[in-house]
């Protein structure tokens, strides 16, 4: 019975113990005042003389309680948000940030920031991983904030007023993630870099020319191609064109139209709707190969032709000029990317390692000799889902439609 009654303490003092004990854990140790901190929205990083380099932030200004929208200011954008911009001159970007803090009454908070964006003369230079590091291993910054290049100087882009977006680091944001161009996180720049080719690729931006009469900064940046790099050093560029080659490689192709011409001076143009890309690397007789079989469906959003498109020839030849334009586009990029730039933008090397890890070992160490070596070749196949709700072109009768 004594046994039984100690016990019986024992467990209740356990309990007691933990009930009190849970108090203590209910406290906000960490918080941080809002009133206190100044959001950063976005950043870019340049290069300066030496090895420095400068670090623009773009800050959120809060708004005045029982204000409506704010407007004017630095920054200011179409939606009425206000943002301030401020620089610092760094020997790297933790030292750059210290140097900002001291410009502003309140705390630097990095957890907001969704978009970077780094200065071609930076980028050219390469040791990126030095700046990275302050983004992988500070616990503020995400990383799944999305990486940009741009012409020129990069801090100039946060100084830009969108029209849409209440500032330049969320119209960027956006346009990455519908795929205009390629989508890249600070995480997935990491992973590249150090990945088995060693290559990456960033969407590159450039500055939107303002609408005539209007203010300089009265715009917004787009983008206009990937750039290329060998480890964390920028060695050149593709265009638009040659980007959404890539994009098909990669299986990352968004929403951008594909346009064909089935007749001079007639054209139609397809929204892809599913499209699936598959890597088959093949060693034999120490020739390297890679096939890529790309299966895609497509829509019919514009029949700028002629032609019936609801005839089944008619679509089949639809088809395979859709299957000549993809191959002509993918074909380019890799003249342009592979051969002329040596830079395996495409995941070629980890096809080969998973399904050649010997022979990989042998090779990855000379890797940008073998490269230009391997024969691609591309196996596309299309079909067209929707060919749309209209059953001949708009403006012709239904004599007129030609159906071969």
């Amino acid at each position: 019975m004594n046994l039984f009654l100690c016990r019986s303490i024992i467990k209740l003092a356990i309990i007691l113990l933990l009930v009190f004990v849970s108090f203590l854990l209910t406290g906000c140790w960490d918080r941080r005042e809002v009133n206190n901190t100044a959001l950063v929205l976005g950043a870019a990083i340049d290069k300066e003389e030496g090895k420095n380099i400068k670090l623009t932030v773009q800050v959120l200004v809060p708004r005045a309680g029982g204000s409506g929208q704010m407007g004017g200011g630095t920054g200011t954008g179409g939606s009425g948000a206000q943002v301030l911009v401020r620089s610092a001159v760094g020997e790297d970007m933790a030292d750059a940030a210290s140097k900002l803090q001291v410009k502003f009454p309140r705390k630097l908070f990095w957890g907001h920031c969704k978009t970077y964006i780094i200065g071609h003369k930076l980028a050219k230079k390469g040791d990126l991983n030095e700046q990275l590091d302050f983004l992988m291993r500070h616990p503020e910054p995400r990383e799944r904030a999305q990486l940009f290049v741009s012409f020129g100087e990069a801090a100039g882009i946060l100084e830009f007023k969108p029209p849409l977006e209440p500032y330049e680091g969320e119209t960027l944001r956006k346009l990455a993630e519908m795929h205009t161009g390629v989508n890249v996180t600070v995480k997935d720049f990491e992973q590249m870099i150090t990945g088995d080719a060693g290559a990456a690729l960033l969407p590159l931006i450039k500055k939107l020319p303002p609408e005539k009469g209007g203010e300089p900064n009265e715009t917004t940046a787009y983008i206009v191609g990937t750039a290329l790099f060998k480890r964390d050093k920028m060695v050149g560029y593709i265009d638009i064109s040659s980007t959404k080659g890539l994009l098909w490689l990669r299986n990352e192709i968004g929403v951008t139209s594909v346009t064909i011409h089935p007749q001079k001076g007639q054209s139609i143009s397809l929204d892809p709707i599913q499209e699936t890309t598959k890597l088959l690397p093949t060693i034999k007789n120490g020739k390297w190969k890679m096939q890529v079989k790309i299966k895609s469906e497509g829509a019919i959003v514009q029949n700028g032709s002629r032609l019936d498109i609801m005839n089944p020839n008619v679509l089949k030849r639809v088809e395979k000029d859709l299957e000549k334009d993809i191959t002509q586009r993918i074909n380019q990029t890799l003249t342009r990317v592979k051969k002329e730039m040596n830079v395996d933008a495409f995941g070629f090397a980890d096809a080969f390692h998973r399904k050649y890890p010997k022979q990989w070992n042998k090779a990855k160490d000379h890797w940008d000799d073998v490269l230009p070596q391997v024969d691609v070749n591309v196996d596309i196949k299309t079909r067209v889902k929707r060919p749309g709700l209209s059953t001949t072109p708009a403006g012709l009768r239904e004599d007129e439609v030609e159906e071969k």
